[in-house]
């Protein structure tokens, strides 16, 4: 029998517009990706004003895992072609990235 599977809580993170993804679990811990969106989801860090444009976005999740999950450390810079590819809002505006993961331990 293994040892049961032990799970932190979910941490949910802003990454702007030319910031560095950066994300690390401890030793014996990967990251999980839950959830992984490009656009401007709401007010905060990243997008203090609104402009018009608040909740434009696009479901980045697959392209995150690939990136993430089954790692203990992740660093990208954001948004990678890929992810900005995606245009989820005018072009004028800035998106940023929100990332939502967990780091298991197993």
């Amino acid at each position: 029998m293994g040892h049961p599977l032990r799970v932190r809580a979910d941490v949910t993170i802003e990454v702007c517009n030319r910031e560095f993804l950066n994300i690390s679990c401890n030793d014996g811990e990967v990251i999980l990706v839950d959830e992984a969106l490009y656009g401007r989801m709401r007010l905060g860090r990243c997008v203090q004003r609104s402009l018009g444009y608040v909740d434009c976005q696009a479901d980045v999740l697959e392209h995150v895992e690939v990136l993430c999950s089954g790692r203990q450390h992740c660093a990208h810079r954001m948004p990678d072609d890929s992810i900005y590819s995606t245009h989820p809002c005018p072009p004028d505006v800035t998106s940023y990235l929100e990332i939502t993961y967990r780091c298991l331990h197993g």
